[in-house]
């Protein structure tokens, strides 16, 4: 009988640390915790991108007023490897698998919320969110992405709600940011990538890549392959999805979302499609670098970077393959220009009012600042190892700088 006794009040205490463990896991329970954001930095603030290096696990500040690096601080301070007791499935199985096809990933893009204080970080390969105070440098929350990596996020306008793409799960995750908790989801294509919100704020685009496990030629006979998914931000229910020939990588969506720019999967093209009339109305062909390969670029994405400018007459791209930034008119899709980049430009970003274009070079772990006026380089800078993907720009309060430059 004291035996009988002794099992069930141990099952019930093992159930207890369990439910304890999961819900510090689910809810962030690590870090300073969440904080409600808000609509605008107060007081004087700067220009600042924020490069995601994702080998490195770190995110370099770059000030776009004086053009200089501010500093940078490590987003996997928690640690490279998830731990079994943290989430074994993404220790033992996750992890492993991931890195082995695809490398060291522990930062594939991030947002700034909108009063320039807390950036969120998806750390790829450790299949999570992670919430940092920019000023200290320190782990709010983190939260984790059903399936294996957390891919490409977007923010809504007033902050409240990060769209996270969980690559392996076909869905859209939705965290509230100022509980870190996982709210809702919607579904997707296969293998969902890059998200945007509408201009107004009223809905979110997410554009699928379709089976990256099985050969190119045998993805495109899914149904759900190659779309962009559109959903309500409040609802999250599905209003229309697009299908396409090919993986859609970054995308851009007019303000009226009559017409969608993308780049496409293993090509050096570039598209316009019209909403409308549900079919490509454009195409560029971008120029190749002579003597370039399929291994000299990677995830099968020649060009992946892809930014218009706050009046749509221009679009910012990054020319991977070839190591260029390419500059193109939207009204006919033609080329305006191709300035030499770093290594393996990856991802664009513009600063406001048009003035720069930002560039991520992964190979040669530096930042290309190209100016739309005079359609040149003005200066490259040093970022940390891998820059691979995403540059978010926001305005960053002055006191929160300060913290970052005296660490």
């Amino acid at each position: 009988m004291f035996r009988r006794i002794l099992i069930y009040v141990g099952g019930v205490l093992v159930t207890i640390a369990a439910i304890t463990v999961i819900g510090m896991w689910r809810a962030g329970g690590v870090g300073t915790g969440p904080v409600a954001t808000a609509t605008a930095p107060d007081g004087p603030a700067r220009e600042i991108a924020f490069v995601a290096n994702a080998v490195g696990g770190t995110v370099t500040l770059i000030d776009l007023e004086d053009l200089t690096v501010v500093g940078e601080f490590s987003v996997v301070p928690d640690g490279e490897r998830v731990s079994y007791f943290r989430d074994p499935i993404q220790s033992v199985i996750g992890q492993p698998l991931i890195q082995r096809f695809g490398g060291l990933n522990f930062a594939q893009d991030t947002d700034i919320s909108p009063d320039g204080r807390v950036l969120y970080v998806a750390r790829g390969h450790l299949g999570d969110v992670a919430a940092f105070d920019v000023a200290s440098g320190d782990l709010m929350w983190r939260q984790p992405i059903a399936g294996f990596r957390a891919d490409h996020m977007a923010l809504s306008k007033d902050g409240r709600r990060l769209f996270v793409a969980a690559m392996t799960s076909r869905r859209v995750a939705v965290i509230d940011t100022a509980t870190a908790w996982t709210v809702g989801r919607f579904t997707t294509g296969i293998f969902p990538h890059d998200n945007n919100v509408s201009d107004d704020g009223a809905r979110i685009y997410n554009a699928s890549l379709g089976n990256m496990i099985v050969d190119e030629p045998e993805r495109g006979e899914a149904d759900n392959a190659y779309l962009i998914t559109v959903a309500d931000v409040s609802t999250l229910e599905v209003l229309d999805t697009h299908r396409f020939e090919r993986g859609i990588r970054p995308f851009q969506v007019t303000a009226d979302e009559s017409l969608i720019h993308a780049q496409l999967s293993n090509t050096h093209s570039l598209i316009t499609y019209d909403v409308a009339r549900r079919e490509v109305i454009r195409r560029l062909d971008l120029p190749v670098k002579e003597g370039v390969v399929e291994d000299d670029w990677d995830f099968e994405a020649p060009h992946h970077g892809l930014v218009m400018t706050e009046d749509e007459s221009t679009l910012c791209i990054a020319g991977r393959a070839s190591d260029y930034v390419a500059l193109v008119a939207t009204e006919d899709l033609s080329l305006i220009k191709t300035i030499p980049s770093g290594d393996a430009p990856s991802w664009s970003a513009s600063s406001a009012g048009d003035r720069y274009c930002v560039v991520a070079n992964t190979r040669s772990d530096d930042v290309s600042v190209v100016s739309y006026a005079t359609r040149d380089e003005v200066v490259r800078l040093p970022a940390g190892r891998g820059p691979k993907h995403v540059i978010t720009i926001g305005r960053v309060p002055d006191d929160v700088l300060a913290g970052v430059t005296g660490r």
